[in-house]
């Protein structure tokens, strides 16, 4: 990427490659109906009424990228700046998206997964915040039941009080370099393996709470329970 950083400048990255075996084999969940509205275009939504995102790249399988291109216009989302194509692979794909970012020198970069449709503007805004301040944020929801640790089989070993655990959700916000160095990009050399990434990403974050759950699809009564939470 060029040298010159837009130290102002907040860009972020929707990861819309996903798919649900739970759901159907070869589903791309992001394109799946939520409500009224296809569940990437509720995070579009959120992401175009942020005040501080300067601009949105959705990355995603390479034959939806229309699909992409019809839902920004449909549900008018001017944000939506860049598509590119990703893979299953979520390094890959913020790769990807990093990659489309070249030009545009984004000093913050913000992750999110389509996936998690009930993303708010004040919590996107809050992240960038906190990544301007102190490198790295995430959305989290602060847990307040107690937590059982189970490493196979249905024995819990060790419990843990609800008041000290916090489940890690997104957006992710974080410096551009800070991300770059993560995922062996620029003038680090360092690979990252897929299963370590989530904890290299979230290693030290500002915790941001959200200000409603913002559930993970994973399945069909995911979408259930989140379109009917969504109607209240």
């Amino acid at each position: 990427m060029s040298s010159v950083i837009k130290s102002h400048s907040a860009w972020a990255i929707i990861l819309a490659c996903g798919k649900s075996e739970q759901i159907a084999a070869d589903v791309d969940t992001a394109f799946l109906q939520l409500g009224e509205q296809p569940i990437l275009a509720h995070s579009l939504i959120a992401f175009e009424r942020c005040r501080e995102i300067d601009g949105v790249v959705v990355v995603a399988a390479k034959d939806r990228l229309d699909s992409v291109v019809g839902m920004a216009r449909m549900y008018g989302t001017p944000k939506l700046k860049k598509i590119v194509g990703g893979a299953i692979q979520k390094t890959s794909s913020i790769k990807a998206g990093l990659n489309a970012l070249e030009d545009e020198n984004p000093s913050i970069i913000v992750i999110h997964e389509a996936s998690q449709p009930c993303v708010t503007p004040h919590v996107i805004s809050e992240t960038i915040k906190g990544a301007k301040r102190y490198g790295l944020a995430a959305a989290a929801e602060k847990m307040d039941v107690p937590i059982a640790i189970v490493p196979k089989g249905l024995k819990a070993t060790k419990s843990m009080n609800g008041n000290s655990i916090w489940a890690l959700e997104m957006p992710v916000a974080i410096k551009r370099d800070q991300l770059e160095k993560i995922l062996g990009m620029g003038k680090s050399k360092t690979k990252v393996e897929e299963s370590d990434f989530p904890e290299k990403l979230y290693k030290g974050a500002y915790l941001v709470q959200t200000d409603r759950p913002n559930l993970r699809i994973r399945n069909v009564s995911d979408i259930q329970i989140i379109a009917a939470a969504l109607r209240t």
